[in-house]
């Protein structure tokens, strides 16, 4: 008896793997035509999206490589701001020398004890060059990379007055 129950149970088994694979089972389907085309808008959305940061982050490392070539250390020293000034740089904003001369305050390189200095990056020619050409914003742009508003037009400087 035990070894009729134990062939009915094998059979038993058996069965349930055969209608488990058979092909009248159920069977996983593809994807719609129409989730086939959304995957596809999808991916070519995607690829697009690459490309350009590809294309950004070259231009970033060309950035990187041309203007970030030194890092000075630099704070304004003075108190040419107060009503007597007693330190500064000396200032004549005639064409006599020594005439009309007034203490200010200036930018200069800190000293390494400065707790909290502004750090200026620069590099050569081909910096000015990459920025001054607006090819780093338009292939920022390409790229969906939004900078601040920045001009095209070289800086200017007025005069000092006291």
């Amino acid at each position: 008896m035990k070894r009729f129950l134990m062939l009915v149970g094998v059979a038993v088994v058996a069965a349930a793997m055969y209608v488990a694979a058979a092909p009248g089972s159920q069977q996983a389907k593809g994807p719609t035509a129409r989730q086939f085309n959304a995957l596809k808008k999808q991916v070519a959305s995607l690829s697009k999206t690459v490309k350009a940061l590809k294309t950004f982050a070259a231009v970033d490392l060309t950035y990187l490589g041309d203007c970030v070539q030194a890092a000075v250390p630099i704070d304004q020293f003075g108190d040419g701001q107060s009503a007597t000034p007693t330190e500064g740089y000396e200032y004549s904003p005639t064409s006599s020398p020594g005439a009309n001369t007034v203490l200010t305050t200036a930018l200069d390189v800190a000293p390494s004890s400065d707790p909290a200095p502004l750090y200026i990056t620069g590099g050569g020619k081909a910096c000015a060059t990459l920025i001054n050409s607006n090819g780093l914003q338009h292939v920022a742009t390409r790229a969906g990379v939004r900078f601040p508003r920045m001009s095209s037009h070289l800086p200017s400087f007025t005069a000092h007055r006291p």
